[in-house]
């Protein structure tokens, strides 16, 4: 059995570590291919290869009430002070492809709290994409290490969103939030039992913990998982990622 801690600051972030500039080409506006595409700027469309791989990826922080496709889908990322535009992506992992929308033109909202981002889902239904599949992940890059925040996406469910995706079995032996700094105490824990493949969600309700109010503040998730990969090797990782938190956001 191998055994390893990978700090936050070593997390390789599957949604985002490299600039779409360099690999969203132009192409036929008509087309679903992955392309840049204008009013508004982004990059979006199907790419052929899915996430693949024995790791555990970290694909999702959000919080998310999409009944049908519309005409137009918006999404919100609460804004940092003192950080510079955060890194957004948009995902949906199908058996033969990776829908994926990043890149993104941003304006705000009156009182500066949050960037928004509404876009065209002609895409989305060209390409047969179910609402119900998309996960968003935003962060900020303060040097030393990112700094999640969640992604409103349509409207706030009430809860967040957190999703892992393997193509390996996964068994999660610990789930924890625990708001940052020495001698905190956890506000949620659950765990995740039985190996499965494909994607694992988590969902904490933000607004309450324990029955405790969780604060607006500075919150780390840390998780212990069993990863059997398809080479008959078994890996134990622990991990653990910052992000920021908000009551308000799940209102």
């Amino acid at each position: 059995m191998h055994y390893k801690i990978i700090l936050t600051s070593l997390l390789i972030f599957s949604f985002s570590c490299l600039k779409a500039q360099a690999s969203c080409p132009q192409g036929n506006p008509d087309s679903t291919e992955y392309i840049r595409r204008q009013t508004p700027n982004r990059c979006e469309g199907i790419k052929p290869e899915p996430i693949s791989g024995n790791s555990l990826k970290f694909i999702s922080i959000a919080t998310r009430n999409i009944t049908s496709l519309g005409n137009n889908l918006t999404l919100q990322v609460p804004q940092l002070k003192g950080a510079n535009k955060p890194v957004v992506t948009i995902k949906s992992l199908g058996d033969n492809y990776l829908y994926q929308l990043d890149d993104l033109s941003f304006s705000q909202n009156q009182n500066n709290s949050r960037f928004l981002f509404s876009w065209s889902t002609n895409i989305l239904k060209k390409a047969n994409i179910p609402a119900n599949s998309l996960r968003a992940a935003a962060y900020y890059d303060f040097g030393n290490q990112p700094v999640y925040v969640p992604v409103i996406l349509g409207q706030t469910s009430g809860q967040y969103e957190f999703v892992f995706y393997s193509e390996s079995r996964v068994r999660f032996i610990s789930f924890q939030i625990v708001p940052k700094g020495k001698g905190k105490s956890t506000v949620y824990k659950t765990s995740s039992p039985n190996p499965r493949d494909g994607e694992t969600i988590f969902t904490w309700d933000g607004r309450q913990a324990n029955r405790r109010q969780a604060p607006a503040g500075t919150y780390e998730m840390h998780y212990i998982a069993q990863i059997d990969q398809r080479n008959g090797r078994s890996e134990r990782i622990e991990r653990q990622v910052t992000f920021e938190h908000n009551p308000n956001w799940l209102k």
